[in-house]
């Protein structure tokens, strides 16, 4: 599985950002296939392999600064939906319903992540459902930094009272990892 250089370059932006003081020992502290990638320039629209580009990082920066917890990930999710969605789609983020940009994912994941396979299976005004139905590498990771992205791309639509649970888990063995929205405007 690959990811988009922007996922990639958000990781280094977000402990960049979040923990300035640190940043250093993180990037020093990364497996060397990972400081790799870390050390060069990060090119926005090349596809890097996951697990040097995101799970490793992901992993030390949740033992750095989160005490191992995945909470980090969740952060780091909602970190870069905050840089990707407040630039340039600013207005169209603001102007669209939490319905619309949720039935986007399966375009704005495919379009970061590959392979991968997004359904909504369920919409109503302030709920949905999400599916990743084909995502071939099983990391809670991954989940929840998916999660913190969704999180905070339903906020900056305006949503109050979010509420982003992960109901099932292909990392736990089930058919699909959805994830539970709930939301008011």
């Amino acid at each position: 599985m690959e990811v988009k250089g922007s996922v990639v370059k958000s990781i280094y932006n977000f402990v960049e950002t979040q923990f300035p003081t640190q940043h250093k020992v993180w990037l020093n502290a990364l497996p060397s296939t990972s400081a790799d990638i870390y050390n060069d320039a990060i090119l926005a629209t090349q596809w890097y392999p996951i697990e040097e580009a995101v799970i490793r990082p992901t992993e030390l920066l949740c033992q750095m600064f989160y005490q191992g917890s995945p909470r980090g990930a969740w952060e780091a999710g909602m970190y870069s939906a905050q840089e990707a969605l407040t630039g340039v789609y600013k207005v169209f983020v603001m102007i669209s319903t939490p319905a619309f940009l949720m039935n986007r994912a399966e375009k704005i994941l495919s379009s970061f992540y590959a392979p991968s396979k997004v359904e909504v299976v369920e919409s109503t005004a302030h709920t949905m459902s999400i599916h990743l139905t084909e995502w071939p590498y099983h990391n809670e990771l991954l989940e929840y930094r998916i999660g913190g992205w969704m999180e905070k791309a339903l906020e900056i639509c305006g949503c109050r009272k979010l509420n982003v649970n992960i109901s099932k888990s292909l990392v736990k063995g089930d058919e699909v990892t959805e994830f539970s929205l709930s939301w008011e405007s």
